[in-house]
């Protein structure tokens, strides 16, 4: 079998943390592009100095970190500045996932994922030979959202209405799982999906 980059997205609190947890734990090699987000705009770094050069060093800690929860409401309460701040940190966040795709390309994995929440809305879809998106209906996804991040319905309800309809990332993907059902079902699912790949 030739090496393959499978991508994995999905909606927020759809579960594609559990897929990729349990790739791990099947011993895959997994791209996570949320933590690559972290890690360019850690301390010191040049994505952070990107940051602070458009917003200003208000949006810095006192230990010199990024302040993610005044930044994230920052730009979520403006569109204009979400394209901003994506346009200065994606450079740095692509850069570093092609890296790690050249990397796992020199040793012996054969199925690489990248775990990318926003892999359609960023584009990432071009490094992927298949594509595999996990979702749930709107009712679990609102109750898990407000469950894990401790927050109302209504503000669970503007995250959620700020995202790609699930349903138009399923139409652009080969493999859909559906979690509605028990972790262990889920896991059934993706299974299933291995065998084919």
């Amino acid at each position: 079998m030739s090496k393959m980059i499978i991508g994995i997205t999905g909606g927020i609190a759809t579960g594609k943390s559990t897929i990729s947890k349990y790739l791990l734990e099947l011993g895959y090699e997994i791209i996570d592009a949320d933590k690559i987000t972290h890690m360019v705009q850690s301390k010191n770094s040049d994505g952070l100095k990107s940051i602070m050069d458009y917003f200003g060093k208000d949006y810095l800690l006192p230990n010199g970190e990024l302040n993610r929860k005044k930044l994230a409401k920052t730009v979520f309460n403006n569109s204009a500045y979400l394209k901003t701040l994506t346009r200065i940190i994606d450079p740095f966040i692509r850069t570093e996932v092609q890296k790690r795709i050249n990397d796992f390309s020199n040793n012996d994995a054969q199925l690489i994922f990248l775990d990318a929440p926003t892999l359609f809305e960023n584009g990432y879809q071009i490094y992927c030979d298949k594509i595999i998106t996990v979702a749930c209906s709107p009712e679990n996804q609102l109750s898990r959202l407000t469950e894990r991040n401790q927050i109302s319905i209504s503000n669970a309800v503007e995250i959620m209405k700020k995202q790609w309809p699930l349903d138009y990332k399923e139409t652009l993907s080969d493999f859909v799982i559906n979690s509605d059902g028990s972790v262990l079902q889920t896991r059934s699912k993706l299974m299933l999906i291995l065998n084919k790949l």
